[in-house]
């Protein structure tokens, strides 16, 4: 593994996302200096796409309402950098939502809520994050949708804090 930056990473798989889906509002709400963690860049990356890409299709999967109406799709990207070393990544959309039933399984293998789906993005990414000591963690969206967190732990301490503006990445991960 070696010091990837985490902003780096975040902006160029929404880049990708964004020119393939115009429809869809992208919001960066990333760090204005590096984040620098060590980490496969490409599996994080890989990881971080995998997480868009799931956004883009519950946001195309959504159902009308009645009236016909639906808000333009949008997914916002957040990296969340604590003062002892600790970020979080976090992807919010608000598109169909994450099931209630049977949610705890969906970071299983070959278990998948969409008919063309194949059940493989989540159990990656779960892979990937246990492989880089963190975690996936699945939760709704206040407004409807989805949020999933890619949680990275406290690093070795070579990150340089940055002030105020740090946030704690445990407490951003369980939503104190």
């Amino acid at each position: 593994m070696r010091d990837e930056n985490l902003v780096e990473l975040c902006h160029r798989a929404v880049f990708l996302q964004r020119s393939a889906y115009p429809r869809i509002s992208f919001v960066e709400e990333l760090p204005r200096y590096p984040v620098v963690r060590s980490c496969d860049g490409r599996q994080i990356g890989q990881a971080v796409t995998n997480i868009l890409q799931n956004a883009v299709d519950a946001i195309e999967g959504r159902d009308a309402p009645v009236d016909g109406s639906l808000p333009q799709g949008k997914i916002v990207v957040r990296l969340l950098a604590g003062a002892s070393g600790g970020a979080v990544v976090e992807v919010a959309d608000n598109g169909r939502g994450l099931p209630q039933q049977g949610r705890e399984r969906l970071t299983e293998p070959y278990v998948t809520t969409r008919t063309k789906g194949t059940g493989l993005g989540l159990a990656i990414v779960k892979k990937i994050m246990e492989d880089h000591g963190g975690d996936l963690v699945l939760d709704d969206n206040l407004g409807g949708g989805a949020v999933v967190r890619l949680v990275f732990v406290e690093s070795s301490g070579r990150e340089a804090a940055h002030g105020s503006s740090a946030i704690a990445a445990k407490s951003v991960a369980h939503g104190s």
